[in-house]
């Protein structure tokens, strides 16, 4: 719906969560194939199943109202960083656990494989440049949807009346009952056949009759 004092579009919560999934699932699979092609690597399901329902929590709220694009570029940007943490964070443990474990005793292999997970989870310049283009370019595609959609918002919202109208009056005019009203002061008698003497005579009195009696007029006699 939308404010008719401001004209800013508002969401109701079926299309506010409609919104919120479309956007998580468009951003999570562009994001997928550019940190994919960029790093070279495969990425589990859980790390895309994480970052799905993460941008989902984060876009529930913000769905609300229509947003500029401005708005929708910076809400992509902090999402593409939680993306690539998580798809990072992924691809390591994916690495790690594919690795050989390492000799007992050793502490200095425990040490490298964090500090190689942290240094997973920091963006290269490539990586960082992929995720920056990959953030305005969904920018510049959601905000023309989200145009679209709510151009088509308050069309239908606008056009409701002219159609519903001529529909609520052909409706009426066909289950109308037919006949005229029975008024609410009106009075029924009804006759009881076990009554042996007959209902008495009533008089009916026309509401312009006009009555005249009395002697005639002295003029008249002759």
């Amino acid at each position: 719906m939308t404010d008719a004092m401001t004209g800013v579009g508002r969401a109701d919560p079926g299309m506010r969560s409609l919104r919120a999934a479309v956007f998580s699932t468009v951003c999570v699979a562009l994001s997928a194939l550019a940190h994919g092609a960029t790093s070279g690597a495969g990425l589990p399901w859980w790390s895309l199943a994480g970052g799905w329902l993460l941008l989902l929590g984060m876009a529930v709220p913000a769905a609300g109202r229509e947003r500029s694009r401005p708005a929708i570029t910076a809400m992509l940007l902090c999402g593409q960083m939680f993306l690539h943490a998580v798809f990072s964070f992924g691809q390591c443990g994916t690495s790690v656990e594919a690795s050989a474990a390492p000799p007992e005793g050793t502490l200095s292999a425990h040490a490298s494989a964090g500090h190689s997970l942290l240094a997973g989870l920091m963006p290269g310049p490539a990586m960082f440049f992929a995720h920056l283009a990959c953030a305005f370019v969904l920018g510049w595609v959601v905000h023309r949807g989200e145009r679209t959609v709510w151009r088509l918002v308050r069309v239908s919202m606008r056009t409701a009346g002219v159609v519903t109208a001529p529909l609520a009056a052909l409706l009426a005019a066909v289950f109308a009952p037919t006949g005229r009203a029975v008024p609410a002061d009106a009075r029924f008698r009804v006759f009881d056949r076990s009554r042996t003497d007959p209902p008495k005579s009533e008089t009916v009195l026309l509401d312009h009759a006009v009555i005249r009696r009395g002697p005639p007029a002295v003029g008249r006699v002759s």
